[in-house]
């Protein structure tokens, strides 16, 4: 199991990252940010097609 924790991990911080460099970029706003990072904190609760859809959402 924590191998997979890991691979969680190194995943959500990617992801983080490059919203982040989006937003320091201007490509999007601190709010579509935090809203990114709010469902990236969540992503569990989601299923694969819902957290994509969530996404789509926000943009």
């Amino acid at each position: 199991m924590q191998g997979r924790d890991n691979i969680d991990l190194k995943i959500i911080l990617s992801i983080t990252n490059a919203y982040q460099e989006l937003y320091e970029r201007g490509e999007i706003t601190s709010g579509q940010l935090n809203r990114v990072l709010s469902l990236i904190d969540n992503y569990h609760q989601f299923s694969t097609e819902n957290f994509e859809e969530k996404l789509r959402e926000i943009f």
